[in-house]
């Protein structure tokens, strides 16, 4: 008997969630495909002490081997995806991969050191050692953009490398670390339009010059862009399913795509929700998408399907200041360091998405 495939395009914490519900409760009733360009799952909560850590980055990227446990027909296919049409996806390895239900969860371009571009886990490490190589031989860094990467980026390299002096917009437990804060000033781009650092880069690893809109005038020997920009993963959809002005996918709150019912898309890329927040991705959006795949599997188009209601901004975050220390918000109130520490500064999730991926832990912690 023939029995639908799902293809997932997009591995990441929404991803991987929607494929391993979908498997733990279709089981043979469906074929599941995932999509995805890098060779690994890779935990973009862990990448900022990647770059201050000896020996952490290769820990951050977690095998898909064990992914799919109830149906041996699913798989992985490492491409990337080229384009959708209302049938297939065609990938760049030359092959097409048709489906019955579609669901993107492509999130958006970040590159080091707040995530990365690489597709590898080798060529991860070589970039994160670079960078960390550059840290610790710098005796100045600046951060420029005060929000949650260059924050937590900040924490980290204080924590690490204590003594170095590190420039950013302020947060309480930062000048604590003897970091440098510039309230009510922003940066001003270079005069020659090569942007706020060399060529556009987001980081540059050589002494350079910030002018701020103030009149300062920052120098360092390293810098890091962590203005928060993010450009969502769409672009090979774009003439093919509505985007808005942003180039995110326009999504129902259902998660449907506007326009197509066989065909979701959540997380970053979508429309979804406004806060591009990865626990909203995973713990929230995935198990309404889930749900109301099975549904249309099980009953139909007349079945009733589950909304997706925004979340609140402001509402829930938490905010890591190294291993050490951080702020985390939530409905009942702000919590300081104790708290974040046992959620997220020790650990940064890896316990827990290794177990989830069913994969072993290999790391110990730093190395002295």
């Amino acid at each position: 008997m023939t029995v639908p495939t799902i293809v997932v395009i997009g591995g990441s914490f929404a991803g991987y969630t929607v494929l391993q519900t979908l498997d733990k409760t279709l089981k043979t009733k469906a074929n599941l495909i995932l999509i995805e360009e890098r060779e690994s799952f890779y935990l973009t909560i862990a990448a900022l002490r990647s770059v201050v850590e000896p020996g952490f980055a290769e820990h951050t990227w977690i095998s898909y081997s064990n992914l799919f446990v109830h149906n041996s027909e699913s798989k992985v296919i490492k491409s990337r995806a080229l384009s959708v049409s209302d049938k297939e996806v065609i990938l760049a390895n030359g092959e097409k991969v048709a489906y019955d239900y579609l669901v993107i969860s492509t999130g958006s371009r970040i590159p080091s050191p707040g995530g990365t571009l690489q597709t590898t886990q080798a060529d991860y490490v070589k970039e994160t050692d670079v960078i960390r190589a550059a840290i610790e031989k710098a005796n100045s860094i600046a951060i420029v953009g005060g929000g949650v990467v260059g924050v937590e980026l900040a924490g980290e390299i204080a924590t690490e490398f204590p003594g170095k002096k590190v420039s950013i917009i302020p947060l309480g437990q930062l000048e604590a670390l003897g970091v440098k804060t510039y309230l009510n000033s922003r940066v001003i781009s270079s005069k020659d339009g090569s942007g706020i650092l060399p060529n556009n880069a987001p980081y540059n690893l050589a002494p350079h010059i910030l002018e701020t809109t103030n009149g300062e005038k920052i120098s360092s020997d390293i810098q890091f862009l962590t203005t928060g920009t993010q450009k969502p993963n769409s672009d090979f959809v774009a003439s093919f399913l509505p985007l808005d002005s942003r180039g995110y996918i326009e999504v129902e709150a259902t998660g449907q795509v506007k326009g197509h019912n066989r065909i979701f898309s959540l997380g970053d890329v979508s429309t979804l929700d406004d806060l591009k927040l990865a626990y909203l991705a995973f713990s929230v959006q995935a198990p309404i998408v889930c749900a109301n795949i099975v549904s249309l599997l099980t009953v139909g188009n007349s079945a009733t399907l589950k909304q997706y209601k925004k979340a609140v901004p402001g509402q829930f975050g938490i905010i890591t200041i190294g291993r050490n220390g951080g702020v985390t918000q939530t409905p009942f109130g702000t919590f300081g360091p104790w708290l974040t520490v046992l959620i997220k500064s020790k650990g940064l999730f890896m316990k827990a998405k290794h177990s989830e991926l069913r994969q072993e832990l290999k790391y110990t912690g730093p190395k002295k």
